[in-house]
């Protein structure tokens, strides 16, 4: 869809007005770390339409973001959403139990593509039930594990795939919470520089004290420690919460040296004499917001470019590591992919 001279802009529809789709940023924040945020940022993006059960949580948005999208239509339930309208994107931005039954409705409006928050769904059933369904409309779906979309993260995955440090053997990375609604994040970017090919998980996790879950669902442990290993030889460890230089990042080792990586941890590049590369010659791009640089991966690959990154197998191979995860603190034993075990419902709220 065309908006003036020669400039595509994508229409996008929201589902689920909460923190991360709209109230984690206001407008004016230079890095807006919410869907809203990062989708008015960008020239190939429209915010067309948004969507909550919640009367108090429109009124919230509007108050909020009203006055950035004037004329946004915004409806009480997802039959209205697509009755008057036929959208590119939509984000679905409920909490996780119900990510399954909102996404295989918008999947039945055959969008474009889709902006599925994590974690992606409460079972493995459930994930490969709405897959098959998306695939057969030709529906890609991005996980938003939204620190993978740093940009020094993305440089050094860039860098680090072109042989900066050399063959790449063991990938660490910090970060605990529970396995598929907070650690999920890490176990992605494990993967950023494993590769999405994992083959056996073998876990430690803690699970609360007292349970507060609907009935059908099992609780969500926290991961203490999680060993993962990859087809093409490379091993990640996933070690708890706070490392020496905070949380969401990671250290890659290679043959030829190591780097030290995420969003909010300062990069760290040295060769295999441990002697430290000049950051200057890595050219480390500015930070955007990270909502931002995903919205336009997926515009990107709308306009005929490759698919966007944590999308279809991708984050499958996620979702699968956390589930293996789960079982493997509730076996304790080394669970190999894919799981066997597809209907464990874990209560998944992130």
């Amino acid at each position: 869809m065309r908006f003036g001279a020669n400039i595509m802009k994508y229409r996008v529809g929201v589902i689920g007005l909460g923190n991360i789709a709209a109230m984690y940023a206001k407008p004016g924040d230079p890095r807006p770390y919410c869907h809203v945020g990062g989708i008015c940022l960008s020239e190939q993006l429209k915010l067309e339409a948004v969507c909550d059960l919640s009367a108090e949580a429109r009124q919230k948005f509007l108050g909020t973001w009203g006055e950035t999208f004037p004329g946004l239509a915004c409806y009480g339930s997802i039959g209205e959403l697509f009755e008057n309208h036929e959208l590119d994107i939509v984000a679905v931005c409920v909490r996780g139990p119900h990510h399954f039954s909102v996404t295989s409705e918008v999947i039945q409006h055959s969008p474009k593509a889709i902006f599925l928050e994590k974690p992606p769904s409460c079972s493995l059933k459930e994930m490969d039930g709405m897959m098959d369904a998306a695939i057969a409309r030709n529906i890609p779906i991005m996980v938003d594990y939204s620190r993978h979309w740093s940009h020094k993260v993305l440089r050094m995955q860039e860098l680090v795939a072109d042989g900066l440090i050399g063959e790449v053997k063991t990938v660490v990375a910090w970060c605990g919470g529970t396995f598929l609604s907070f650690a999920s994040h890490t176990t992605d970017l494990i993967c950023q520089f494993a590769g999405y090919c994992p083959t056996s998980v073998t876990a430690h996790g803690t699970f609360p004290e007292s349970p507060n879950v609907p009935e059908g669902f099992e609780p969500e442990p926290s991961l203490d420690n999680m060993v993962i290993q990859f087809e093409n030889g490379v091993t990640g460890l996933q070690v708890g919460s706070q490392g020496p230089f905070g949380s969401f990042y990671c250290e890659v080792f290679g043959t030829n040296g190591f780097i030290r990586t995420g969003i909010y941890t300062d990069v760290h590049a040295a060769n295999a004499k441990g002697e430290a590369l000049k950051l200057e010659k890595l050219q480390i791009p500015a930070e955007e917001s990270v909502f931002k640089v995903a919205y336009e991966q997926m515009a990107n690959f709308l306009d005929g470019g490759p698919l966007p990154h944590c999308t279809n197998q991708d984050f499958m191979s996620v979702n699968e590591v956390g589930f293996a995860g789960i079982e493997s603190v509730l076996t304790g034993n080394t669970v190999s992919l894919p799981n066997s075990n597809r209907t464990r419902k874990i209560f998944a709220n992130g």
